[in-house]
């Protein structure tokens, strides 16, 4: 008898710990999201523009119109060859990066002397006090530079040419160690062939999970490819006797640091079979599309011209994404989803993955922002984000509507949709705000089901910009246009 009652007991604290962990679990729903063929603009990534005068707002707008947000601006400055930067050509830049950030675009900066092969460059100690001198204006407006091309030495600034003798790897170590220095860690520098960046730093493997955005100057060095498909070695871009090589090495190091550059000459390498390997293998970012015509031209009638721009950079999908349904102040928020990168490459600089409340009656706003990292969403992968935070204790009850927002860190961009991710889904995109809605929303309930928080990672109210809490004494436990 004594052992039936036992059996009994035992079975009875299961069935009730088992209601009780049922109970305390709160429901939800499962969303599946359709995909979008459409053409869009996104961040630091595309087809970019390039301008050599003054940027205004006028050609800004239009070529917004064309889905770029990359302005590529180029400054030949001959009459600076042997001579200090003056003061105006120093507001001229400055001015230029405030255009950027009015217009809602960003730069890709390079600096260089002259366009013709022969041309003049200037002397090592010319380049570097320059350097220094624009230092504090690309410091104070470096949320709108994309990254910055190494230039300075030769024709173009590619490093090729020198009529100062400055095209040897020492002197294009000083060059970019200088810029390397005048950027905050934030921003990188790109080089004109990979064989130049391994030489700088004597090291021939390519970047690793381990180093990425670790800061270093290897971390934060790139490369650009000014002659994209113009031959088997696009003219020089990769050493001759070991073009896979240096491929396979972009392949790996482009996976954290930025690719751009542009196509210089049809060849029997540029048709849409080889773009499309290449663009993906590469993992390019940043295309100029005012250069090669021709190039360019094949790819439209090749059919691959539309994939290109859709993929061009990340290109981020959602798959599915299950969220509670109801939650109480000081409970458990949970959120999983998935989603792809069908881009060519990921984001190369910082990027927020935020998640948003909005009360559907007073539009008020609690903000969580996740330590998730979008810059390892890589190129072809599906990723699986599980994210738990708590809901504060002052919160209103009410209706909100769930968004998962990855808007650019930077204060002075973070509230404007110009700078934000859209996810590349039918019905999700918010273009007032940036946000990518998930077709779902919760209730914030007294009742609700579901366990108290018990983290410490917690939604906080916000008006725009930081976070602002509403009561001082919280208890954290509580289409594309036509080609032109």
């Amino acid at each position: 008898m004594n052992k039936r009652i036992y059996a009994f007991l035992i079975i009875l604290i299961v069935f009730v710990c088992k209601q009780t962990v049922f109970m305390q679990s709160a429901p939800r729903t499962l969303i599946k999201y359709e995909n979008s063929d459409e053409i869009f603009s996104n961040p630091e990534r595309g087809f970019s523009s390039a301008r050599s005068s003054a940027l205004s707002l006028s050609f800004i707008n239009n070529v917004k119109k064309l889905q770029v947000s990359v302005i590529q601006r180029i400054y030949t400055i001959p009459q600076f060859s042997n001579s200090l930067l003056t003061q105006d050509f120093l507001n001229l830049v400055d001015s230029d990066l405030k255009t950027a950030r009015e217009g809602g675009v960003k730069l890709v900066l390079r600096f260089s002397y002259t366009n013709n092969q022969n041309g003049a460059d200037a002397p090592l100690d010319i380049i570097l006090k320059q350097i220094e001198q624009l230092k504090p204006i690309l410091q104070k407006n470096y949320d709108v530079i994309a990254y910055v091309e190494a230039g300075f030495i030769g024709a173009w600034g590619e490093w090729y040419y020198s009529s100062n003798g400055l095209n040897n790897t020492d002197d294009r170590r000083t060059v970019l160690f200088a810029l390397l220095n005048t950027l905050p860690n934030e921003r990188s520098v790109v080089v004109r062939t990979p064989d130049y960046k391994r030489r700088i730093f004597k090291y021939d493997l390519p970047l690793t999970l381990d180093e990425a955005f670790n800061g270093t100057d290897r971390a934060r060095t790139g490369e650009h490819n000014d002659c994209f498909l113009a031959s088997i070695t696009d003219f020089g871009t990769y050493v001759e006797n070991d073009v896979e090589g240096d491929k396979d090495y972009l392949n790996l190091d482009n996976r954290f640091v930025p690719q751009g550059g542009e196509t210089c000459s049809p060849s029997y390498y540029s048709g849409c079979g080889d773009a499309l390997l290449d663009l993906e293998r590469l993992h390019w970012s940043v295309l100029n599309r005012d250069y090669n015509k021709a190039v360019l031209d094949g790819w439209t009638n090749g059919g691959c011209m539309d994939e290109v721009k859709r993929r061009l950079g990340y290109r981020f999908r959602l798959i599915q994404a299950e969220v509670v349904d109801s939650v109480k102040p000081s409970g458990t928020f949970s959120l999983n989803f998935d989603l792809v990168n069908d881009g060519f490459a990921s984001p190369y600089n910082k990027r927020n993955l935020e998640i948003i409340l909005r009360n559907t009656n007073t539009g008020e706003k609690h903000r969580l922002l996740t330590n998730e990292d979008p810059r390892y969403w890589f190129s072809g992968d599906t990723n699986e984000i599980k994210i738990t935070a708590g809901i504060p204790n002052y919160i209103p009850v009410g209706k909100y509507s769930v968004f998962i927002a990855l808007p650019d860190p930077e204060p002075a961009i973070h509230d404007r949709s110009e700078y934000a991710i859209r996810l590349a889904n039918k019905d999700v995109w918010e273009d007032s705000t940036g946000y990518n809605y998930l077709l779902h929303d919760i209730e914030i309930n007294e009742k609700a089901s579901g366990p108290k928080y018990s983290g410490n990672l917690f939604f906080e109210r916000f008006v725009g910009g930081d976070p602002q809490t509403t009561n001082t004494n919280i208890n954290i436990d509580g289409n594309f246009d036509d080609w032109k």
